[in-house]
């Protein structure tokens, strides 16, 4: 193994850095260089020790490769023969184990398009700030009036939002898995505008609005997202409500 030349800032060279839509390259036939920790340069080495190195740990995820002969800086998780060496890390090993226990699977929250995008690392933080509902039909899980401290994602079953005119039910709208509620009441600190009930057996993750705050300090890469989906979806409510109010407007004027 030869030791190359030092490089003194906290960024891989930007030498010859292509985009990684370059042509598929021969895995076998490269020979390789890595960016390491201590802003050394080692190498060159062949892909198998390369892939021992990933397997040792000396080598991970958001490592640096350098291709000799595409002459290409690659993140060490871009290369597809790597992909399956890397060692799980403690947030991957946490929810697995939350999801053998009967917790939350990755797989159920990225069913809901804001975090779709999150890693494992961002996942698990969301999940240690939250709490695990369990209801069963008939349940009030939130109730009319009540403190909007949190919202809800439906990991599985069904809930309806509903309301009471005078003695009268209502049923506002099915919230079925994969879709959340209790956003609005949550950031505008407002009390709740409807109840909503377990329609079949459910499993929903309470994310409570002091969880929220603490993982927008402590996470903001995994807050981030998830706040820009919120406000969409709060933004298309607002418009959908105004297209329904200006309908409404427009069916009961007279033309004269």
């Amino acid at each position: 193994m030869a030791k190359l030349i030092s490089i003194p800032s906290s960024n891989p060279p930007v030498t010859n850095l292509r985009a990684l839509d370059q042509p598929s390259v021969n895995y076998d036939q490269e020979t390789y260089r890595v960016w390491a920790c201590d802003n050394q340069i080692y190498g060159p080495i062949p892909l198998a020790m390369l892939t021992q190195w990933v397997q040792e740990a000396r080598v991970l995820r958001d490592t640096w490769i350098y291709f000799e002969g595409c002459q290409e800086w690659r993140l060490a998780k871009n290369i597809d023969p790597l992909r399956d060496s890397f060692a799980p890390g403690d947030e991957t090993i946490f929810l697995e184990r939350q999801s053998a226990e009967g917790g939350i699977a990755p797989e159920e929250l990225r069913k809901f398009a804001i975090l779709a995008s999150l890693s494992n690392h961002e996942l698990a933080q969301l999940v240690r700030f939250g709490e695990m509902v369990h209801a069963n039909p008939g349940d009030v899980i939130i109730k009319r009036g009540d403190p909007g401290d949190a919202l809800f994602f439906v990991l599985a079953g069904a809930v309806r939002a509903r309301i009471f005119v005078g003695s009268e039910e209502k049923t506002l709208g099915d919230i079925p898995a994969g879709q959340f509620f209790g956003d609005m009441a949550m950031f505008t600190q407002s009390p709740r505008s409807a109840d909503v009930v377990c329609e079949s057996e459910a499993r929903l993750l309470r994310f409570g609005a002091e969880g929220f705050r603490t993982l927008i300090v402590q996470n903001p890469s995994a807050a981030a997202p998830m706040l820009f989906a919120i406000a969409g979806t709060m933004a298309q409510r607002v418009m959908d409500d105004n297209q329904r109010f200006q309908r409404e407007v427009a069916s009961g004027f007279v033309w004269r």
